[in-house]
């Protein structure tokens, strides 16, 4: 089985977009935000079925990683200068 690392803010970014805010998230669900927030920074936490639910991944699959992949890359991977810093010149 292997996992799934998402970046914390994919994970909020999918809380608010279904529910509004990380605590209505946690009120629908019945337990205190403060387990979304445990869940967010990696910790086992009560919210963690939930949020592995929402993101349609089994809780023993998802991990939560500021370290992840999926998280958007705006690097210069050529070495170039960025574009609208060269404009700014």
């Amino acid at each position: 089985m292997s996992s799934v690392t998402m970046h914390p803010e994919v994970v909020k970014a999918a809380i608010r977009m279904r529910h509004g805010t990380m605590a209505a998230f946690a009120a629908v669900h019945g337990f205190e935000a403060q387990a979304v927030r445990d869940c967010l920074r990696g910790s086992s936490s009560t919210a963690k079925p939930a949020v592995a639910e929402l993101l349609g991944v089994k809780p023993d699959q998802l991990v939560i990683s500021r370290d992840s992949t999926n998280a958007s890359n705006d690097s210069d991977t050529d070495g170039a200068t960025h574009r609208l810093i060269a404009e700014a010149r």
